[in-house]
């Protein structure tokens, strides 16, 4: 059966794009709520911020192979990607958190729900996507995504208004409130992809693939790069904690990560057009460069206005990568292997996340919160170089 086109977008990339959004609405929300929970309304210190960012985005990343290598040899992404849709509505766990080692339970389930259903997922939206428009759907899938944030962090910076009156804390009524808000999008989710996803059959992408026969060296090395990369990619809830300490109230921050999601998601699809016609390669070149400046910029500045600008410049090194990335490993990956490669890639970008966020939390807690932004800064300017010199593949 062929896929219908909406809005210029096969059915499957839109759909799929569209639950990304409500997930955001609520997990975002909840994300960037957690470290100011866990600091504000608990008193934990940051090296447990860390750990607790660090497993809850980490461990369940384990899954992702595994859920890709299923999808492959199954021929269907779509019954796990509706399974870790349902395991994601743990999160209504955080409502009765009284310690840390609860909310880590609560985000381990989460993201292990996001673990499972992530490398079919974006199988699938490659599958779907028409031939030469890799960078245009992932783009839309990343665009929706960040616009799901925005929505979500304004309503709950209108929440902690009403109800938190422009505390520079983040009390537990006010969190309690966030986390019921949160469920309601996520499950909603679950209808859409029960009733409008189908998976598509390999028959239908191979008349539009370039032939790969298998995952070669240019698709490990890239993974290093991405590994050396995201070693100093610590989790943002070191961002967030840099804004409070910068002097900004909580309803503040929660306005600023929302203005920081859009201009991800304004970036988004236009940086997907742009890698599609002038190469992958240089698009995250650009990211990364930037990204680098920012967390350097972090270091050195402390009061509010450079902060917020800083912040706003890290919502365009977002725009520039997020789906250009993926669009990258789809280039270069054979179609019977999509969903393990895109495992591998999600695998790799999530576990690293726990000693890049126990590093920083230890750096910021034993050093300075300086040092936990320059060793990322750094690190970001070593892997651009390795990317520089990575050998040429198709859409570079």
């Amino acid at each position: 059966m062929k896929q219908i086109s909406i809005l210029g977008f096969p059915q499957n990339v839109l759909i799929l794009s569209f639950v990304s959004f409500l997930n955001d609405v609520g997990g975002q929300t909840i994300k960037y709520a957690i470290p100011l929970f866990l600091t504000n309304a608990l008193g934990v210190k940051t090296s447990i911020v860390g750990i607790v960012e660090g497993i809850g985005e980490a461990t369940p990343q384990l899954f992702q192979p595994l859920s890709g290598w299923i999808s492959d040899k199954a021929k269907s992404r779509k019954p796990l990607i509706i399974g870790g849709q349902i395991l994601r509505s743990s999160i209504l766990l955080l409502f009765f958190a009284s310690s840390w080692l609860i909310v880590l339970l609560a985000r381990f389930l989460d993201r292990s729900g996001k673990g499972i259903q992530g490398a079919p997922r974006d199988a699938l939206i490659s599958q779907s996507a028409e031939s030469g428009k890799q960078g245009k759907a992932f783009g839309l899938s990343r665009a929706l995504d960040n616009a799901g944030a925005v929505v979500g962090l304004i309503l709950a910076g209108i929440l902690t208004l009403l109800i938190g009156k422009a505390s520079l804390g983040l009390t537990i009524e006010l969190f309690h409130s966030i986390v019921l808000f949160a469920t309601i999008p996520m499950a909603i989710a679950v209808i859409l992809l029960f009733l409008f996803v189908r998976d598509v059959s390999t028959k239908e992408t191979k008349k539009r693939e370039v032939k790969i026969e298998k995952l070669d060296t240019a698709f490990y090395q890239f993974l290093f790069i991405i590994f050396l990369f995201t070693l100093g990619n610590s989790s943002d809830a070191f961002l967030i904690l840099k804004a409070q300490k910068a002097g900004l109230s909580i309803s503040s921050i929660f306005f600023l990560l929302a203005a920081f999601s859009l201009i991800a998601s304004l970036l988004n699809i236009p940086a997907g057009i742009v890698s599609d016609k002038f190469g992958r390669k240089k698009t995250i070149l650009l990211g990364w460069l930037l990204y680098a400046g920012v967390y350097l910029g972090f270091a050195k500045f402390e009061s509010a206005m450079p902060i917020i600008f800083l912040f706003l410049l890290y919502g365009v090194y977002y725009g520039l990568t997020e789906g250009v990335a993926k669009a990258y490993v789809a280039d270069i990956v054979p179609l019977e292997k999509k969903g393990y490669a895109f495992g591998l890639y999600n695998m790799v970008t999530g576990l690293t996340l726990l000693p890049a966020s126990f590093v920083a939390g230890f750096l910021w807690q034993t050093i300075s919160p300086s040092a936990a932004f320059l060793f990322g800064g750094s690190l970001a300017i070593v892997a651009s170089s390795g990317l520089f010199l990575l050998r040429r593949v198709k859409n570079d």
